[in-house]
């Protein structure tokens, strides 16, 4: 991949079987979890792409982010003026100083573009982001793709079901950079 010299990768998917209840298909979660160099963008199949006005951008607050790790997502969130929406699914009433911290980064690093906090109370992380994303009729939902994370929990083997709003959004996986 680095001897390409390759900028992003966007695909399309289609799910495994078409089957209403896959929504990513092995070999898109395969290339989001193998490529770690660039970013990676799936459109479902019965999606026309459109340039984004809403990216959600789920998190805990509990990794740290680099700002070059959201560099991708800064960059298309000022081409196409898009306001970037971070969703917080929390059984907790508050946030910890740790995650207090990393919020006042992502502050810090989004100054310049149009971005709101939101914190959905007791649902799950997939029916909370599914609505949230649904209910304001989001354009795009990123998030980075760190081994074992937010990524895992959500798309990995066996496919995630029942999220069905998944089918009408494009994800785009950035990736952690190790050094």
């Amino acid at each position: 991949m680095d001897k390409q010299d390759i900028e992003m990768i966007i695909m399309g998917t289609k799910g495994a079987t078409n089957a209403s209840d896959i929504i990513y298909g092995s070999n898109t979660v395969l290339v989001m979890e193998k490529i770690r160099t660039c970013p990676v963008m799936a459109i479902p199949e019965d999606v026309l792409y459109t340039e984004p006005k809403e990216i959600v951008f789920p998190t805990d607050y509990k990794m740290q982010v680099k700002r070059r790790e959201l560099q991708y997502l800064i960059e298309i969130a000022k081409i196409s003026n898009a306001a970037i929406r971070f969703l917080h699914v929390s059984k907790e009433d508050s946030l910890d100083e740790e995650q207090l911290n990393n919020q006042n980064l992502l502050k810090e690093y989004f100054e310049h573009i149009p971005h709101t906090f939101h914190t959905l109370h007791n649902v799950d992380v997939k029916g909370g982001l599914s609505a949230f994303v649904e209910s304001r009729n989001s354009d795009l939902i990123t998030f980075i793709n760190r081994k074992h994370s937010f990524f895992g929990s959500i798309f990995s083997r066996p496919m995630v079901k029942n999220l069905g709003y998944y089918s009408k959004v494009p994800v785009l996986a950035l990736h952690d950079i190790k050094n």
